[in-house]
């Protein structure tokens, strides 16, 4: 998957998709610029990707997450995902990259719905609990959606936290 940011993005936006190329396996990260749509697909097609996640900003922040299909030509995917906040980790000093990750959702449907949308734009499997091994995004629901990532289920977090307020499949 091919990860930028829209054309004039808040500083924020731009560390987010370089958090996120470290925590979604084949993750690639390009600065927007001025290239056009058809410009990101096209790349993302010589690059041998499929996938374009675009991070949008509102109001100086990471807003919103859109979905582009470069298999052929591109078309917009009707996936949209808004975001109240995220927490950037870029603070932490630790630059994990992981490797086979899985995307563990909690009992809650919204939360699953999530991440079997997460799953399906990111080419991530989806994992029934969060026992066993190896690195996890973990979907909750408890005090709103929230995306974390985990390099296994009971480990800090090593990438940022997406706090969704909405999304669409």
């Amino acid at each position: 998957m091919l990860v930028t940011t829209s054309r004039r993005p808040s500083h924020r936006a731009r560390l987010l998709g370089r958090e996120l190329i470290r925590v979604l396996p084949n993750a690639e990260y390009v600065p927007r610029g001025i290239k056009t749509v058809r410009r990101l697909a096209s790349l993302a097609s010589s690059k041998g990707h499929e996938l374009v996640m675009i991070i949008n900003s509102r109001e100086g922040q990471p807003r919103e997450l859109r979905f582009l299909n470069a298999s052929v030509g591109w078309r917009w995917f009707d996936a949209r995902i808004e975001l109240r906040e995220v927490e950037l980790r870029g603070d932490l000093g630790r630059k994990v990259r992981l490797a086979d990750v899985r995307i563990v959702a909690a009992d809650s449907v919204r939360a699953q719905n999530l991440a079997r949308l997460l799953s399906k734009l990111w080419g991530l499997p989806l994992s029934e609990g969060p026992s066993g091994n190896g690195a996890v995004v973990l979907v909750t629901c408890n005090d709103g959606l929230k995306v974390q990532f985990r390099a296994h289920p009971k480990a800090e977090l090593v990438g940022p936290v997406l706090y969704v307020k909405n999304f669409s499949e």
